[in-house]
C-alpha cells in the first residue's frame, strides 16, 4: 500500500484543523471561542518552527499571522508556558502517530527478502529538572524524555512512544511484528525471551551480543572470550545456543584490524572512566578484536556479507534522530521557562512526524535519497504549506508541486565508506 498526496492532504487537515480543535477543548487548553484555536495555535507551532528550528516568539506569530492570528510575542508565551498546553501538543502528537502513512515499492536488493525491515532505538532529552515529576530521569533530580521510535526501513512505517528517562529500554521494545519480516535493534534491547517470541512469529532477527552473554557448551556456559579463544580462524559461522536457557541460533564473529581494535579498547576504558569503573576485566577487552553477531538467518541464504550489510541498516534510524536533533533543534530551545520548554519538545516531535510523511512521498523510493536536503527543502515551503492548509484543493495542489522536488535530494556514491543503498545493492538477493 502506498499513501497517495491526496491521502496525506486529508489527514494534515484531519490532524491540523478537526483534531486539533477537538483535543484543543477537551485537553482544557481552549476554554472559550477565541481567534486563537487550537487549529491556529498547533498550525503556528508546528510550520514556524518548520520554516525555522530556532524561530523567536516574534517568528512564531509570524507564522500565526499566516493562519490569521495576531497574537503578541507576550501573549503567545503566555499560551505556551501552561501545563495546559503540555497536555493539548502530547495528545496531539499521540493523535498524529495514529494516523498510517507510508510508500512501499518492490525491491531487487537483499532486502526484498522481507516482509518489513524494523529497526528500533531511543533517544533521550533532558529536560529542567522541575519537570522530573512529569518525565523522571534516571538520577532522582534528573528530567529526561525519551522518545522510543520504530522505523520500517522498507515501506517507511513510523511509529513513537515516549516515556520517562528512567525507563529500560528492553520492556519498551515492540515484539508483535509480522511474520517474514526482520527485526534489528541495539544492545539494550537484547533479552532471549524476547527472540524466543520473534521465533515462534516467524520473526527474523539480528542483533550484536552483549559481553555478559555466554555460550552454552559442555553443560555448562561458557564466557564468550573463552569460547572465542578456541577457535583459531578470523571468520566463525556456526549454530550456538545461548545462555542457560539454550537458545538456538547463528553465531557470526569476524575478527577485526589491530586499529579498530585499539579504537575499540580506547572507548570502553573511556566509558569505564565515566561510570568510575576502572576494573576492566580482560576478557571484556579480549572481545574488542571481534565484531560478533547473532541472528536466526539460514547460512544456506545470507551469507556473513549480508549479515553484516544488514546489521549496519540499524545505523538508519540513529540517522533519523540525528536528522531531528541536528535540523529541527529538538533538544535546543530559547525559553528558560520549563513548561514552554515542554511544548516546545512535543509540537518539534509532531513536526518530525509531518516532516517524515513529506519524505515518505517526497524522496523515500530514491535509493541514493539524502533525508538532509530534502528537509532544508521543505524548509523554504513552510509557510506555503501552512497557507493552503485550511484549502484542499490548494493544499493539494502546493504538495504535488512540492513533494517531487525532493527526489533531487540525493548522495553521491563513495568509494572510501560506502553508503547503504551501496551496500545493499552489492549484498545478494
Amino acid at each position: 500500500m502506498k499513501t497517495t498526496i491526496s491521502q496525506l492532504s486529508q489527514i494534515l487537515q484531519q490532524l491540523f484543523i478537526e483534531d486539533a480543535n477537538q483535543i484543543g477543548r477537551e485537553s482544557g487548553f481552549i476554554q472559550r471561542q477565541r481567534k486563537l484555536s487550537g487549529a491556529s495555535f498547533a498550525q503556528s507551532l508546528i510550520f514556524g518552527w518548520q520554516a525555522n528550528p530556532k524561530a523567536s516568539l516574534e517568528e512564531l506569530c509570524q507564522s500565526a499571522r499566516v493562519c490569521g492570528v495576531e497574537i503578541s510575542p507576550q501573549g503567545l508565551q503566555e499560551r505556551l508556558n501552561s501545563p495546559q498546553a503540555n497536555q493539548f501538543l502530547h495528545q496531539l502528537l499521540l493523535k498524529g502517530v495514529s494516523y498510517l502513512v507510508q510508500n512501499h515499492r518492490e525491491r531487487d536488493d537483499l532486502l526484498a527478502s522481507f516482509r518489513g525491515v524494523y529497526i528500533q532505538d531511543s533517544s533521550q532529552i533532558e529536560l529542567p529538572s522541575c519537570l522530573r515529576t512529569i518525565w523522571q530521569g534516571p538520577k532522582t533530580e534528573q528530567a529526561m524524555l525519551k522518545v522510543q521510535a520504530v522505523l520500517d526501513y522498507q515501506h517507511g512505517l513510523f511509529d513513537l512512544t515516549l516515556a520517562s528517562g528512567r525507563e529500560h529500554d528492553c520492556p519498551l521494545q515492540t515484539v508483535a511484528l509480522p511474520a517474514g519480516s526482520l527485526r534489528l535493534a541495539d544492545l539494550g534491547y537484547f533479552k532471549v525471551k524476547i527472540f524466543e517470541q520473534l521465533n515462534r512469529q516467524g520473526v527474523w532477527w539480528v542483533s550484536r551480543l552483549p559481553v555478559r552473554v555466554g555460550i552454552w557448551q559442555d553443560e555448562h556456559v561458557t564466557h564468550l572470550a573463552d569460547w572465542l579463544n578456541k577457535h583459531d580462524c578470523p571468520c566463525i559461522d556456526q549454530p550456538v545456543e545461548l545462555t542457560a536457557q539454550r537458545l538456538p541460533c547463528r553465531l557470526l564473529a569476524l575478527r577485526v584490524p589491530p586499529e579498530v581494535a585499539r579504537h575499540r579498547r580506547k572507548r570502553v576504558r573511556q566509558a569505564a572512566r565515566k561510570r568510575k569503573n576502572s576494573h576492566l576485566k580482560p576478557s571484556t577487552l579480549a572481545l574488542c578484536d571481534w565484531t560478533i553477531l547473532v541472528t536466526n538467518l539460514p547460512p544456506e541464504t545470507f551469507t556473513p556479507d549480508d549479515i553484516l550489510c544488514l546489521q549496519r541498516l540499524r545505523w538508519q534510524i540513529e540517522l533519523l534522530f540525528k536528522l531531528w536533533k541536528s535540523d529541527l533543534s529538538l533538544d535546543e530551545w530559547r525559553s528558560q521557562q520549563p513548561h514552554q520548554i515542554l511544548s516546545e519538545v512535543y509540537a518539534k516531535l509532531l513536526l518530525a512526524l509531518v516532516q517524515h510523511w513529506f519524505l515518505l512521498l517526497g524522496c523515500w523510493q530514491q535509493e541514493n535519497r539524502s533525508l538532509v536536503k530534502a528537509a532544508m527543502t521543505l524548509r523554504k515551503h513552510a509557510f506555503h504549506i501552512l497557507a493552503a492548509l485550511p484549502h484542499f484543493k490548494h493544499l493539494l495542489n502546493t504538495l504535488r508541486l512540492i513533494l517531487p522536488t525532493l527526489a533531487r535530494c540525493t548522495v553521491q556514491k563513495r568509494k572510501a565508506r560506502p553508503a547503504a543503498f551501496q551496500l545493499l545493492g552489492r549484498a545478494s538477493p
